[in-house]
C-alpha cells in the first residue's frame, strides 16, 4: 500500500491538465490504460468505499427522526405547508421530499433505503472527482483529495442515519457541482456556466441552512485563488469582475432568507439565545476537540452510545491530542510549502461556524446539553465534503498554475521530503478510518428496532379485523419517548403500517373507557398481545361476601393493595347488576360512569393517587355490586394469544 500510494504522488505533475503522454509505440489497451489510470484508480477507490459504506449499512437501520419523518410524510399530502416545515431550526424541504417517496413506496424497507443512500453516495463521489480535475487537472496528485473524502469518519454519520443522510449527501452534492459551474464560469464566462451554478445553489439551498453558505464560499475562493495580489484587495476586484454572478447568488440567498425568517416563527423548536458564554465553550471544545479534528485525521477510533443508538466519538486521550498535533503540522507545512494556503484553511474555517456551529447555537444550544451537542458528528458531517476540497487548494497548484511552492523540496510531484511526508499522513489517515469503521460497526447494534418493525408488521397482517389496540409507546431503541413524547407511539409508527390496504384492521385508542372487550396492545417486542391493567387491586370481596354492595346514596370505599403515587391512571370496575350511573374517585378527582347492565369490566382514565377507590351510585341499581377493582396502567399480558406467536428475528 505505501509503495502504492508512493508511486501516486511521484507521479503527480504540477503543471499537465492531463495524464502523461503515452508511448505511441505502444499497444491499443496498455496505452489507454496508460492514459486514463487516474480516471480507473479513482473508479477503484470509488467502488472500495461503496463496498466499505455497504457493509456500515448492513449493520444499520432506521432509527428516532426517521420514524417521525416517515410517519409525517404519510399523515400528510406532498404540499407546501409538508415540505416548508422547520424543524429544529432546520428547513429542509429536499429531505422531505425524499421521505415522503419512500414512506409511500418503501415504507420502513432499509433495503430501498441503503440503495438509495449508496446512489446519493455513488453521485457525490463523482461530483467530487469532476471538480478536483476542473480545479486542479487531471493529475494523480488529485487521488489523495479523494481518498481523504472517500475514507473520511466524518462521512459516516451522513450514511447510516436516513434523515442525516438525506439532507447531508445532497448538500455535498450540491457543494462539488456548484464549485465546478462556479470555476467553469470564471475561466470561460459562459452564460450556461453560471445559469448551471445557480440551479446547484437551489439543490444545495432545499437541503437546509448549510446551503445558504455556498453563495458565500464561492465568493471566498474566487477571490483568494482567482485573483492576483493579496486577499483584501482581491474581494473587491472578484467583486467587480464577476459581478454578474454574485447578484445571481445574492438574489437566491436573499429570497431563500426572506423565506427561511418568514417560516421560522413556526419551527418546532423555537429559535433562542444560546445562554451562557461556558455553554458555548462546552459545546464548540467538544466539537472541535472531540469529533471534528481527530475525524478528520482518520479517528475517533472508539465510540461510545448515548441513549438509543446514538453513536458519540469518544477518541483516547493519547489519540485525541496526536491528532491535534498532526492537523497543526499539516497546517503549518502547507503554509510553509505555498503562499496562499493559509486562505484555505480560513475558509474551512469560516465554513465550520457558519454553517455548522452557528445554526446549533440559534437552534439547538438553548434547550440541548452542550457537551452532548457537541460529540454529534452528524453537525461536522459536511466538513468531509470541504476538506478535500481545502487540501488541494493548500497544496496542489491549480489547473494551468505553474509551481506556486516556496521551497522544491516541500512540492508533492519533486520533493522526497514532500513526497516521505504525504505517504506517512495518508497511510495514518487511512488507518485510523480503517479502525474507526471497524470500532463502529463493533458498537452498532439495530437488531432490536429491525425485530420490533418486522414482528410489528407481522402483527398487523394477522391481527383479526377490527382489533382495538390500546395505544402506547415504543420501545427507545424505535423512538425514545423522552425526545418523542407525542409522536413516538404505536398508533403513529405501526400504524403507519396498518394503512393503505390494511386500513380498519386494527383500530387505536389512547385512554380506553366504558366496557371494552378484548383490548390489545403492542409489547416492547413488537407482538401484540392482550391488554391488561398492571398496578394495584381490591383482591377478592370482604369475607362471607361475593361482592361489595352498591346502594344509592353510599359511599363503597374499596382498598387497594396498596397506595400508588399521583399519574394518569386507569380504573377498571368489575361490575355485575342492572345499568346504573355510578360516581368513582381516586384521590380528589370524582368521574361519573355510566355502566351498562349486565357482567363486565368497565374502564375509567383519571388521574389521582391513594390507596383506594370510592364508588357512589347517583341512583338506585338493585342488585348492583363490585367484584373487584384494579388501578393501573396498560401493559401486554405475560401469556394468551399473540400476534405473531413468536417474535421476528432482527
Amino acid at each position: 500500500m505505501v509503495k502504492t500510494l508512493s508511486a501516486w504522488v511521484r507521479a503527480a505533475r504540477p503543471a499537465p491538465a492531463q495524464d502523461a503522454p503515452a508511448d505511441p509505440g505502444e499497444a491499443g489497451p496498455a496505452r489507454s490504460l496508460r492514459d486514463n489510470w487516474v480516471t480507473l484508480t479513482a473508479a477503484a477507490l470509488i467502488a472500495i468505499q461503496l463496498l466499505w459504506m455497504a457493509a456500515l449499512l448492513s449493520r444499520a437501520y432506521f432509527r428516532q427522526d426517521d420514524f417521525f419523518d416517515f410517519d409525517r410524510a404519510l399523515a400528510m399530502g406532498f404540499t407546501w405547508k409538508y415540505l416548508m416545515l422547520v424543524s429544529g431550526g432546520h428547513l429542509a424541504p429536499l429531505g422531505f421530499a425524499l421521505s415522503w417517496v419512500l414512506a409511500r413506496f418503501a415504507l420502513y424497507d432499509w433495503t430501498v433505503t441503503a440503495l438509495v443512500i449508496l446512489a446519493l453516495v455513488l453521485a457525490a463521489c463523482l461530483a467530487l472527482l469532476r471538480v478536483l480535475r476542473t480545479l486542479f487537472g487531471n493529475r494523480p496528485a488529485i487521488l489523495i483529495p479523494l481518498m481523504v473524502y472517500l475514507f473520511s469518519p466524518l462521512a459516516l454519520a451522513a450514511v447510516d442515519w436516513w434523515t442525516v443522510a438525506a439532507q447531508t449527501l445532497p448538500l455535498e452534492i450540491a457543494i462539488f457541482m456548484a464549485v465546478d459551474a462556479h470555476v467553469r464560469y470564471l475561466r470561460e464566462g459562459r452564460a450556461r456556466q453560471l445559469a448551471a451554478t445557480a440551479g446547484w445553489l437551489l439543490l444545495g439551498l432545499a437541503t437546509g441552512q448549510r446551503g445558504a453558505v455556498v453563495p458565500l464560499l464561492l465568493f471566498g475562493l474566487t477571490s483568494a485563488f482567482f485573483t492576483e495580489g493579496r486577499w483584501l484587495p482581491g474581494m473587491a476586484r472578484a467583486a467587480r469582475r464577476y459581478w454578474r454572478a454574485w447578484v445571481l447568488y445574492g438574489t437566491l440567498l436573499a429570497g431563500y432568507g426572506v423565506l427561511f425568517f418568514v417560516l421560522l416563527p413556526g419551527s418546532t423548536t423555537p429559535a433562542a439565545a444560546p445562554g451562557p458564554a461556558g455553554r458555548v465553550l462546552s459545546f464548540v471544545s467538544a466539537l472541535a476537540g472531540t469529533t471534528l479534528v481527530p475525524g478528520a485525521v482518520g479517528g475517533p477510533w472508539h465510540w461510545h452510545m448515548v441513549g438509543a443508538g446514538l453513536a458519540t466519538p469518544s477518541p483516547p486521550a493519547a489519540l485525541q491530542q496526536l491528532s491535534w498535533a498532526l492537523a497543526v503540522a499539516v497546517i503549518a507545512v502547507s503554509i510553509a510549502a505555498r503562499p496562499r494556503a493559509g486562505r484555505a484553511w480560513v475558509l474551512l474555517a469560516g465554513w465550520i461556524a457558519a454553517a455548522d456551529v452557528l445554526p446549533v447555537l440559534i437552534g439547538r444550544l438553548a434547550t440541548s446539553d452542550p457537551g452532548l451537542l457537541g460529540l454529534q458528528a452528524r453537525y461536522v458531517t459536511d466538513v468531509a465534503a470541504l476538506l478535500p476540497l481545502v487540501l488541494g487548494l493548500a497544496f496542489l497548484p491549480l489547473a494551468g498554475e505553474a509551481g506556486g511552492y516556496r521551497f522544491a523540496g516541500l512540492a508533492l510531484s519533486r520533493g522526497r521530503p514532500g513526497r516521505l511526508a504525504t505517504v506517512a499522513v495518508l497511510a495514518v489517515f487511512l488507518a485510523g478510518s480503517f479502525w474507526s469503521l471497524q470500532s463502529l460497526a463493533g458498537v452498532t447494534d439495530t437488531r432490536a428496532a429491525r425485530s420490533y418493525i418486522a414482528t410489528a408488521r407481522a402483527a398487523v397482517a394477522q391481527a383479526p379485523p377490527g382489533t382495538l389496540v390500546v395505544d402506547g409507546f415504543t420501545p427507545a431503541a424505535v423512538m425514545d419517548p423522552v425526545f418523542f413524547p407525542a409522536s413516538g407511539t404505536t398508533s403513529r409508527v405501526v400504524g403507519a403500517m396498518a394503512a393503505g390496504p390494511r386500513a380498519g384492521r386494527l383500530s387505536w385508542i389512547s385512554a380506553p373507557r366504558g366496557a371494552l372487550p378484548s383490548l390489545m396492545i403492542f409489547s416492547a417486542q413488537g407482538q401484540l398481545r392482550p391488554a391488561v391493567l398492571a398496578g394495584r387491586s381490591s383482591g377478592p370481596p370482604p369475607a362471607g361476601r361475593r361482592c361489595w354492595p352498591l346502594s344509592a346514596g353510599a359511599v363503597a370505599r374499596i382498598p387497594l393493595g396498596g397506595p400508588l403515587y399521583r399519574w394518569s391512571w386507569t380504573v377498571g370496575l368489575d361490575y355485575s347488576g342492572p345499568a346504573a350511573e355510578a360516581d368513582v374517585q381516586f384521590g380528589s378527582q370524582w368521574i361519573r360512569a355510566d355502566l351498562p347492565a349486565g357482567q363486565h369490566t368497565f374502564y375509567i382514565p383519571l388521574e389521582g393517587s391513594g390507596a383506594a377507590v370510592l364508588v357512589a351510585l347517583a341512583a338506585p341499581a338493585p342488585g348492583g355490586c363490585l367484584t373487584g377493582l384494579s388501578v393501573g396502567t396498560w401493559q401486554p399480558a405475560p401469556s394468551g394469544p399473540a400476534f405473531p406467536r413468536t417474535p421476528v428475528p432482527g
